[in-house]
């Protein structure tokens, strides 16, 4: 479900070099009669031309400088990379790759390889050479504004950012930028930079609608019949996030702008959030849902390859639900955490709704900028845990409907559910890899109704691991609280009172020891301790059982008591 472009990967890289004698434009270039690495240099002032007049051919400003012992290691090592990567898209040809500088220096061969990449594409690969060539600060003030408008009358109608840009524009630009554009595309013939009042209205109007369509998700998420509301198993575990789910989706969530629903993997995040866009869609609401690392992603392309963020700001403030699955995936992204913050101000203020899923809450999640932070503490947050026998058995007869429309005759007998769903204390996506494997035990057998014995043997392995993972925090923090004659709600109090810091601790020590939730997981499940806490809880009670022979047997006998807790 990928809503995000792609960024392009170009086969040709621009890797500009400086000289400290003379202002030129260079690229790294191999020899192939010679078998060597030279340096082409563009010379950029008449001066340096009639200083170097005659080097070239025919006193050509195009001038071969061999490359010096010092650069050779990292020219070869250029190369070899560029070789590699540029394999895929053909370019490498004869032994000879430009990793920077201008495409006049590139044999005809090579040009009519590269010619007819399209007016859009080719002012992308010629701004890389404009900033080498003009400098960066003349680059950001009069070219990086620039936008092509449209193809009109055989020439390229560009938008100038200002009167200003305009005329410099004229002046210095517009001669090199035709025959730079020519190089890629030669069918462009002239460029005209105007001003915004200066284009025509009927290409104002066609450019106009280009941009509402670009604004637009490039991909919404598909029609899945099996991922919707009616599809979902809803249990206590989910019944919270399955309710607020359906308010968004329905549009009466607007109370709540932004929400946050975290869960371990595999509990029914995505199913949830895929359910709520298509219900919004079908209300006619613009959706746009993406993953965390596609957001992540798209703006480090954006960022870093374009200099120029704005495409990506306008694509995910545009539509009236942003929907962002495994969150969780930027934190430690400081630049695209920042983004994410200025988003959700941006969406909201303007009443846009968005929603969050992730591994864990605001507190658990870890790298997680201090502003993003607070601002999710203050949405609406859902947990999902993961689901009891009862959950697990509606989830089980689900997944076996569903494979059983693909595959008529798929059956599975109703004391083999009932022994999976007591026995295997997972989750939802791992129920639906159990399934799977029953599925194809019934394809083995030609099609014979999976007996009990059947799925036990299929499913052996599974129903070992299944039996271990049964214990949970919450499990634990039961049986420790009532070893140590107190509530759980004591237990989990904020205090350093020796009489409640101390079974705390061994909770914490058993959580680590008998569950296989992370470090900030058991933390949010004691109120939102930091991981360190339940480090040192942890190694605090190991170094203490060590020492004290009585505290062992204690934390012995607690351990059974888990194990033996329904």
């Amino acid at each position: 479900m990928n809503i995000c472009p792609k960024p392009d990967k170009s086969p040709i890289r621009h890797i500009p070099f400086k000289s400290n004698k003379i202002s030129v434009l260079g690229a790294l270039h191999f020899d192939v009669e010679n078998g060597e690495f030279v340096k082409k240099v563009l010379l950029t002032s008449p001066v340096e031309r009639r200083k170097f007049r005659g080097s070239g051919e025919h006193g050509s400003p195009v001038r071969q400088v061999p490359v010096t012992s010092m650069r050779k290691h990292r020219a070869e090592t250029l190369f070899r990379r560029e070789r590699e990567r540029c394999a895929a898209f053909g370019s490498v040809k004869n032994n000879n790759v430009l990793s920077g500088g201008c495409m006049e220096q590139q044999g005809e061969e090579t040009r009519r390889e590269t010619a007819g990449v399209g007016a859009a594409r080719a002012f992308e690969l010629v701004q890389k050479e404009l900033v080498s060539e003009y400098g960066v600060d003349f680059y950001g003030s009069y070219i990086s504004p620039l936008r092509l408008v449209a193809e009109l009358n055989g020439a390229l109608l560009f938008r100038a950012g200002s009167r200003v840009a305009k005329e410099r524009l004229n002046q210095q630009v517009v001669d090199r930028l035709a025959a730079c554009m020519r190089t890629y595309e030669p069918r462009v013939q002239k460029i005209q930079i105007l001003l915004e009042h200066e284009i025509p209205e009927d290409v104002r109007a066609l450019a106009d609608a280009r941009i509402e369509d670009a604004r637009k998700p490039e991909a919404e998420p598909a029609r899945t019949p099996e991922l919707t509301f009616e599809t979902f198993a809803e249990g206590p575990s989910n019944f919270h996030a399955y309710t607020v789910a359906q308010m968004i989706g329905a549009g009466v969530g607007v109370t709540f702008p932004v929400w946050l629903v975290h869960s371990p993997p595999g509990c029914g995040k995505t199913h949830l959030l895929i359910a709520a866009a298509q219900e919004a869609m079908e209300r006619g609401r613009k959706v746009l849902f993406m993953t965390g690392q596609e957001f992540l992603e798209c703006f480090q392309s954006a960022l870093h390859k374009k200099r120029d963020s704005s495409a990506f700001k306008e694509m995910v403030r545009a539509p009236d639900l942003l929907i962002i699955d495994d969150f969780h995936r930027i934190c430690g992204k400081r630049a695209t955490q920042e983004e994410a913050f200025d988003t959700i101000n941006e969406l909201t203020r303007r009443g846009g709704q968005i929603a969050l899923a992730a591994n864990h809450g605001p507190d658990g999640l870890e790298g997680l900028d201090d502003a993003l932070k607070a601002k999710l503490k203050g949405a609406a947050v859902s947990e999902i845990s993961e689901p009891d026998a009862s959950l697990r058995r509606k989830i089980l007869d689900t997944r076996v409907a569903h494979h059983a429309r693909a595959n008529p005759g798929f059956s599975v007998a109703s004391e083999a559910l009932d022994m999976i769903a007591d026995r295997m204390h997972v989750t939802g996506r791992e129920l639906d890899g159990a399934v799977c494997q029953l599925l194809i035990e019934w394809k083995i057998s030609g099609g014979i109704n999976v007996t009990l014995e059947a799925a036990a043997n299929a499913l052996q392995s599974k129903l070992a691991e299944g039996a271990e993972r049964r214990i949970t925090v919450q499990i634990v923090q039961k049986v420790v609280a009532r070893h140590f004659n107190m509530s759980v709600q004591q237990l989990l109090e904020r205090t350093r009172r020796h009489s409640i810091a101390r079974p705390r601790q061994v909770a914490m020590y058993l959580a680590c020891k008998m569950t296989h939730a992370s470090l900030p997981d058991i933390g949010q499940r004691f109120g939102g301790f930091d991981h360190t806490t339940i480090m040192y809880a942890r190694d605090r009670i190991a170094a203490l059982s060590e020492t004290d022979p009585n505290l062992k047997a204690e934390l012995e006998g607690i351990a059974r008591a888990v194990r033996r807790e329904p």
